[in-house]
């Protein structure tokens, strides 16, 4: 549901520090009027006729000013003069290269839309200046404002070297974002002009992180903590098999004196998948079944809404984000209470893949929460699937590497020494957030729903750097845990996806690990095997992303004198976080008119995520209930007059539904490739 954070996560790659993208997409930008369902570049092609070719591989490009590039079989490629213009398969989204001499970034990306569309007059939505580096002089990136009844996403990008802009311009759907934005990413972050020399740390051997490097860190960790308004954050470090940091920051929840230590429990999101597959990895050491057995060898039952996939995918395939089916999150989102896991997995009946299998990075939550029951029920057939996860995990996994408080029980978790989930205010601070509201991850738990601490995290750091054995106790074979580093999908040039590992060569440094992201929390796992190192970084609020990746560059940059850049990232990122929440709310009225109120209230049901219910609660306030959780909400009014349902408490803070504007009453919820239209029914 975090759609409106596209522009600045699907471009993380032009200043980030190391971190995998996130799989969310999109921004909401909308604007049919010139160009239908087709991006201006296609629409723009077809009008002039030009000659284009459909990639029978992956190639890599170059453009008419010697700048080159990969793209992905399967795309379109044509000219318009100077300008190279791509398109995905299924046209939905293009993008457009070129290289201008014009200093003023601004102006070349508003040439380039001229060039490529005439009469091209979208109002600026936002505009952001990221921190350059990479060999890049200077990143500017233009947001579009667009109308509120399609999904689209219109950016202008443009990065400066050699006395050249160097511009690039994104027009689709969101949809379309979402299905190809692995590729559409290699496309960006690929891209090198002639001469361009990044960052290089391949070769350099990582110092010893003596008291001053980590009372350096640790001073970082807590100012970036406190500059977040990040209630509470942990961190274990661990190089050469020990532990050489383990430290809590901040408290455990907002407006109570109980600090964070290294004990302390955090959801880890989907760091839990990091666990699901070294457990997969001691089954296959046992012989339970191997990485190719298929799917429906082990739980014939086992359903995709696709026959051909149905036969196809096998337990490896689950884990991998590489068979083509989407994200379908919003189920677990939405009428969560009474789910279980024999349910989330007969709902991959009606799911179908998107692209095909091995074309392209698509991560599925429920797909890798198939896989984890599957392969645990395989071993403890007895069992009903989420006792049967919950006990292969702890005997292979947990009790061996001396876990004892990681769990995924609730009951277990709230007697323990715990963190509360905290979410973003109107106000950019942090408040609270219901525990209740993480319940929904817990019928998927393979992929998400595991709580552990950093000291028992470190744990599993000294597993990985040491390839299977921790304090010579073997756990999983040193083959098993390592195929789990092979990549199975590409992601960009570099970086893909293993079997539960997001794999990287971080200018040179290869590194291997999975955050995580619940409502309330942020988690990020990662390791540098060459270097033998890695870090562990647990925090109480959701959405984060910022804190985790400024830590591990701060990290990186302590090892290995790497560029000074976790500072300014750190500095950027809170300045536009501040505008870009402010821009929002600018168009909220937090207590929504009274015509806008009266023409909502009542219930409202959709097929897939069941039934809703617009009231005012005993305070007059207008209240979004979806039963297991609620929420107040403004009235937002776009600059094109559409109306939408802005959601105003942690941690919903920002999601919409887009009121109906003719016909049938409705409310419409879109992330992604799902879309879920709310009827009235009383």
């Amino acid at each position: 549901m975090r759609s409106r954070f596209l522009a600045a996560l699907l471009f993380a790659t032009t200043f980030a520090c190391g971190s995998a993208p996130p799989p969310e997409s999109a921004v909401r930008a909308k604007d049919a009027s010139r160009t239908g369902g087709a991006s201006t570049a296609t629409a723009t092609a077809t009008a002039m006729g030009t000659a284009e070719k459909q990639l029978t591989a992956d190639e890599t490009l170059s453009t008419d000013d010697g700048a080159t590039f990969q793209a992905a079989r399967g795309w379109f490629v044509s000219k318009r003069g100077a300008m190279t213009v791509l398109q995905t398969p299924e046209k939905e989204v293009s993008i457009a290269l070129v290289t201008s001499t014009e200093p003023d970034a601004e102006k070349a990306i508003t040439a380039a839309w001229e060039n490529l569309s005439k009469g091209f007059s979208r109002p600026v939505k936002q505009r952001m200046t990221p921190p350059a580096r990479d060999g890049w002089t200077s990143i500017t990136q233009i947001v579009y404002e667009t109308k509120t009844d399609e999904t689209r996403v219109v950016i202008g990008l443009a990065r400066a070297e050699g006395g050249k802009q160097h511009v690039m311009l994104f027009d689709g759907t969101e949809s379309g974002f979402d299905r190809r934005g692995a590729q559409i990413g290699t496309i960006q972050s690929s891209y090198k002009p002639k001469g361009l020399a990044a960052e290089a740390l391949g070769g350099r051997e990582a110092h010893d992180l003596d008291s001053a490097r980590l009372a350096a860190f640790a001073s970082f960790a807590e100012s970036a903590r406190d500059a977040l308004t990040i209630p509470g954050t942990a961190v274990a470090i661990v190089q050469h098999g020990k532990v050489v940091f383990a430290k809590g920051f901040g408290v455990r929840e907002k407006g109570k004196p109980e600090l964070v230590t290294p004990k302390t429990l955090f959801m880890i999101g989907s760091t839990t998948k990091s666990l699901t597959t070294i457990m997969m990895a001691k089954l296959v050491d046992e012989g339970v079944f191997d990485w190719d057995t298929p799917m429906t060898k082990l739980m014939p039952e086992f359903a995709l809404g696709d026959a051909s996939a149905t036969e196809k995918i096998t337990l490896r395939h689950t884990v991998c984000a590489c068979t083509g089916m989407p994200r379908q999150d919003m189920a677990f989102l939405f009428e969560y209470a009474g789910s279980t896991p024999e349910k989330r997995v007969a709902s991959l009946r009606q799911a179908k893949p998107t692209t095909g299998f091995g074309e392209t990075f698509q991560y599925s939550n429920m797909l890798v929460a198939a896989g984890g029951y599957v392969a645990a029920h395989a071993a403890a057939p007895g069992k009903a699937l989420g006792p049967a996860y919950d006990e292969t995990l702890r005997s292979r996994v947990l009790e061996p590497l001396g876990m004892r408080s990681t769990t995924s029980d609730l009951a277990t978790v709230r007697r323990a020494e715990h963190a509360s989930p905290h979410g973003l205010t109107p106000e950019g601070g942090s408040a609270l957030s219901p525990l209740g509201t993480e319940e929904g991850v817990f019928a998927i738990r393979p992929a998400g729903a595991v709580w552990s601490n950093v000291e028992e995290m470190a744990r599993v750091l000294a597993l990985e750097l040491g390839k299977g054995s921790v304090d010579g106790k073997h756990i999983v074979s040193e083959k098993n845990l390592l195929l789990r580093r092979e990549p199975q999908v590409k992601i960009t040039e570099k970086m893909a996806y293993g079997i539960g590992l997001f794999l990287e060569d971080d200018h040179g440094l290869p590194v291997a690990g999975h955050g995580g992201n619940n409502l309330g929390f942020t988690s990020d796992f990662f390791f540098l095997p060459k270097s033998d190192v890695g870090m562990v970084v647990l925090s109480n609020k959701g959405g984060a992303n910022t804190y985790r990746r400024v830590l591990r560059r701060k990290l990186v940059e302590l090892l290995f004198d790497a560029n000074p850049e976790a500072e300014p990232l750190l500095r950027f990122a809170l300045e536009q976080g501040k505008k870009s929440l402010a821009g929002d709310l600018a168009l909220v009225e937090r207590r929504p008119s009274a015509a806008f109120f009266t023409s909502l209230a009542g219930t409202w049901s959709s097929p897939e995520l069941g039934t809703i219910t617009i009231r005012r609660d005993a305070k007059g306030t207008a209240i979004l209930d979806a039963g297991e959780w609620n929420t107040a909400f403004g009235e937002k009014t776009e600059k094109d007059g559409g109306k939408k349902l802005y959601m105003l408490d942690p941690p919903w803070l920002g999601e919409t539904l887009v009121v109906g504007s003719s016909g049938e009453p409705t409310l419409t919820l879109e992330s992604g490739q799902e879309k879920h239209v709310f009827r009235r029914t009383k």
